[in-house]
């Protein structure tokens, strides 16, 4: 490989400084987790959806490090996302051309290498550089959850802390808007924030787009950056050959329909396909990040079933990308797909006639939540009745814009605005198990 390859990735040899361009002065909270490891020696591995922020991330560690005094010519970056390089033929260049010393002679160096899962036997390499150059701190990212949490498990077992860098949060977004609040005074400031979380629903989770207000080009920026590049680029490249009309019509009918049950017999059925192969195109889906799965929680065995799986966008603004303005039909599975990816909801009830949209587990407590985006009074009785019927005393209702108290026969419901749980959650989980009954 060609030294001036390197150089093109690396501009702080010559300036000393990373680029502004590639830096970003709001730092997301994933940043100050991270520096808790930086010291250590195993490898620090960032997974996460396209376009959420992973490069700039291990950008502003780069930035990070300089400021501290790091040896500039001790740090590379490369990313893997465009180039068809081998990794040995690019650590072995940076060594020889750049640092000019071996690894073992020199002392702290740090690695960052961006997309690492399109490099072949990737962590079966790093490993052998792992073992061999213990001075080394690699940083690596990759787009493909799935696949490098297993493979880094079984190859770099003790030997690496893997993070996950979710789509941005509404807590994050609030803070790059500057807007600041606390949740004594969320009630007080429930109509200042309501136009923030219709405009958060529709870029959700990617920091390039947050001061974008063209929905046209809010729209072209998620479908081309992420949905499309997933479709023809990354799942190809890691899975081979694909049908990419039959993963158009998957992405296409789990985007606009968020929150359906997954049903493999009839997905099948409906398109025409063989079950098998439908299996691993939702796999291949899975992979990427681009959706969530939520499984349908058995309370009286307390366990999850491996069947109907619930199925949402890793973020509200992919479905915006496909379907447009969101109307008083799709808002209420918009909601609960901002919840899903919010709160890393895992679990829903659904037995017979009784459904529970989420169920959240905290100290071997189940709590039972309830998403209404339109009239939520009517609903409070039923949702009490399914609540007694499970043995579930305390619950919480999600509304678009109330507050409220919901009691009636040992049950109780706290009610409140969506933004102000996803924002307040700790806080109003403790409240609610303080409260009695």
């Amino acid at each position: 490989m060609d030294a001036s390859e390197l150089y093109k990735f690396n501009e702080w040899w010559d300036t000393g400084k990373v680029n502004e361009n590639n830096l970003e002065k709001y730092k997301r909270y994933l940043f100050s987790r991270i520096q808790k490891f930086m010291d250590d020696k195993q490898i620090i591995l960032i997974t996460g959806l396209r376009r959420v922020g992973k490069t700039r991330l291990m950008y502003q560690i780069v930035n990070h490090l300089l400021e501290k005094g790091a040896d500039k010519r001790k740090i590379f970056f490369f990313s893997f996302d465009e180039k068809g390089a081998d990794l040995k033929d690019v650590l072995e260049t940076y060594k020889r051309e750049v640092l000019r010393k071996n690894f073992r002679d020199a002392g702290r160096v740090y690695m960052f290498l961006d997309e690492i899962q399109k490099v072949d036997d990737w962590e079966n390499k790093i490993k052998v550089y792992y073992d061999l150059n213990p001075n080394i701190k690699f940083f690596l990212s990759g787009s493909a959850s799935l696949i490098l949490s297993r493979k880094s498990k079984e190859s770099l077992a003790g030997r690496i802390y893997e993070f996950v860098l979710k789509p941005l949060t509404f807590k994050e977004f609030l803070d790059i808007k500057g807007v600041k609040i606390s949740f004594s005074d969320a009630k007080l400031l429930n109509e200042k924030i309501l136009p923030h979380f219709s405009d958060f629903l529709i870029k959700a989770g990617f920091p390039e787009i947050i001061q974008e207000e063209n929905e046209e080009k809010i729209k072209s920026y998620i479908k081309l950056s992420v949905i499309d590049r997933i479709i023809y680029k990354d799942v190809p490249s890691q899975f081979g050959r694909t049908d990419v009309e039959l993963l158009e019509k998957l992405v296409d009918i789990f985007l606009k329909n968020p929150g359906s049950v997954l049903n493999f017999d009839n997905l099948a059925k409906d398109l025409g396909r063989d079950k098998k192969t439908l299996i691993n195109y939702v796999y291949y889906l899975r992979f990427s990040l681009l959706l969530n799965f939520v499984s349908n929680y058995r309370i009286s065995i307390l366990a999850a079933s491996r069947k109907n799986k619930k199925i949402y966008p890793a973020a509200s603004s992919l479905a915006f990308a496909l379907y447009g303005n969101f109307d008083s039909q799709i808002m209420g599975s918009m909601m609960e797909a901002a919840f899903c990816h919010e709160t890393d909801a895992r679990y829903y009830f659904r037995k017979g006639t009784k459904e529970i949209d989420f169920l959240i587990m905290r100290k071997n407590k189940i709590i039972p939540v309830e998403i209404k985006s339109g009239d939520y009074q009517k609903e409070l009785v039923g949702y009490a009745s399914v609540m007694n019927g499970l043995d579930l005393k305390k619950g919480i209702m999600l509304t678009t814009d109330k507050f409220g108290e919901f009691s009636k026969n040992g049950i109780k419901i706290l009610l409140y605005p969506l933004w102000v749980f996803v924002v307040f959650m700790e806080e109003i989980l403790a409240n609610l198990m303080e409260k009695g009954g």
